[in-house]
């Protein structure tokens, strides 16, 4: 491995750890905001600002990768691909903020049912970002085994699919929401989903790489 990639990809290993903790700090926001909001309000808002804090620490990786490697990367086959991975990476977090943006405004409560809905969700994104981060890890340490980590994202990703589908069957059956609830839990679900259509696209991405 030439020293630059090896320069980028320590980078991008850093950026996908603050993804972990960004997204498992989103699912702590989540079960404290379904368990009681006003009880946990302070707690979650600290939790928040935790949140943005880590999305300012990834912008500084993603402007770091840019301002150092953009111009060498794109005159260097297959480095500008290692480049563009950091601004996808950068995406997942600003989902993550979206969702937790979304619970703020719920100003209703949800069903048990509609929490272990939620709760599996969520406990799967948070699988995927933990793969993501071990497949980032082992584009530097392991490639011959990085292909099976972008697979073990692909099957989660099919859960999750799954998991999206019965949601909205859920929301759209149930008689006692009306439709401003269902609106707003759909797109609380729908960036759920969208969040893990993007670890999934940058797995995508690392299968290429790891090809070139």
């Amino acid at each position: 491995m030439n020293k630059i990639k090896e320069q980028i990809i320590t980078m991008l290993i850093d950026h996908s750890r603050i993804i972990y903790s960004v997204i498992s700090d989103m699912g702590v926001f989540y079960s404290s905001w379904a368990e009681n909001y006003e009880k946990n309000k302070d707690m979650l808002k600290k939790k928040h600002t935790k949140m943005i804090l880590s999305e300012e620490d990834g912008d500084q990786i993603k402007i770091r990768v840019i301002q150092e490697f953009a111009e060498v990367g794109a005159q260097t086959g297959g480095l500008g691909d290692y480049v563009a991975l950091v601004l996808r990476m950068d995406n997942v977090i600003n989902s993550a903020l979206e969702f937790v943006d979304i619970l703020t405004y719920l100003d209703f409560k949800i069903d048990d049912e509609m929490k272990k809905k939620y709760d599996k969700f969520i406990n799967k994104i948070i699988k995927m970002a933990d793969v993501l981060k071990t497949t980032i890890k082992n584009l530097r340490d392991n490639t011959k085994v990085v292909l099976d980590n972008t697979t073990t994202i692909h099957k989660i990703e099919n859960d999750i699919d799954a998991l999206y589908r019965d949601c909205l069957n859920y929301i759209y059956d149930n008689k006692d929401l009306d439709v401003r609830k269902v609106l707003r839990i759909r797109d609380s679900i729908i960036i759920l989903e969208e969040l893990s259509d993007r670890i999934h696209d940058i797995a995508d991405l690392i299968r290429v790489l790891i090809y070139q």
